[in-house]
């Protein structure tokens, strides 16, 4: 794997977990705040209680807060715990998903029911705040009309700046978040040399520009998918582009099996198309990662 430079510059012990902020290995935007929990379940409590204080400000600052859930086990946690979280305007929260699994509803393969099961049923959010993928569509035609779902949803609250408030993250043993896997083609353009001998795609020189206001129009939000490694193979995902657009992104990493991934996203030169992660660094927003001991334990500075 690449080799290792950036090292956490600042540790400091909170009650609830071990916080360390620093100049860690980045492709772009501001180093991360990286938070260090016991286990699986201090996450989702941390998880849960920052999501609620951003929801409280987002509300008082626009009237609205959109958040994009995630699928698997540590946010399953987290779902359950802001369910019991206080002071949530569900009434004024819009919820739309990070990726799907082009599987019916009723699937245990889907993100939604998962969320569904978890906090959905248990909130009192309305039917029509929650933005489902329409999965008994095509893949493209799913993925269009969820982008346009959100840009609809994303215009009502700030036409002037339309951004998700905060998007949910996991992180797979092999570095992919959301449905964007290791050689994606929705990292094109952002990795210097990914795909440089792929003759449809050809040499990329230039990295992706910030991801401004002024390519929101043109730019793809959602992307559907066919050849995820993992089944089901086809899904529909929100693009890096989109994510780094996110006023906040919360990293949700857990488990002895994400230890290399943690180390080669946060501590390495790893290329966004070995590790895709790495291409989550929002420009203008505040990225977090919430790990449990087990993941950070091959961090420079890992906790004690």
């Amino acid at each position: 794997m690449s080799r290792k430079r950036g090292k956490a510059l600042e540790r400091r012990q909170q009650s609830s977990g071990i916080v360390k902020v620093g100049e860690v290995g980045k492709l772009s935007g501001h180093a991360p705040e990286i938070w260090i929990g016991e286990d699986a379940d201090a996450i989702a409590r941390e998880g849960a209680r920052r999501i609620g204080e951003l929801a409280r400000r987002c509300i008082a600052a626009r009237g609205r807060f959109v958040l994009a859930l995630a699928g698997g086990t540590t946010p399953r946690r987290l779902y359950k715990c802001l369910a019991q979280t206080d002071g949530i305007d569900w009434q004024r929260i819009d919820i739309f998903f990070s990726d799907e699994r082009m599987v019916p509803a009723e699937s245990a393969d889907s993100n939604y029911l998962m969320a569904k099961e978890t906090l959905l049923s248990q909130v009192p959010i309305p039917a029509a705040n929650v933005h489902q993928v329409a999965t008994q569509l095509p893949g493209e035609e799913a993925a269009s009309a969820y982008e346009q779902s959100l840009r609809g949803v994303l215009a009502s609250i700030d036409p002037e700046d339309p951004r998700l408030d905060v998007a949910l993250l996991g992180m797979g043993p092999d570095g992919h978040t959301a449905s964007i896997f290791p050689g994606s083609r929705l990292l094109a353009g952002i990795d210097n040399d990914f795909l440089l001998d792929d003759p449809e795609t050809g040499p990329l020189k230039a990295r992706r520009p910030e991801p401004s206001l002024a390519a929101y129009t043109t730019e793809r939000l959602v992307a559907a998918i066919t050849d995820s490694p993992k089944p089901p193979a086809a899904r529909v995902t929100m693009t890096p582009y989109l994510l780094n657009r996110s006023r906040h992104v919360l990293v949700l990493v857990a488990g002895e099996d994400k230890v290399a991934a943690v180390s080669a996203a946060l501590e390495s030169d790893a290329r966004v198309s070995e590790i895709p992660i790495r291409a989550i660094a929002p420009h203008s927003g505040e990225l977090v990662w919430l790990l449990d001991r087990r993941a950070a334990r091959a961090l420079g500075n890992p906790p004690l």
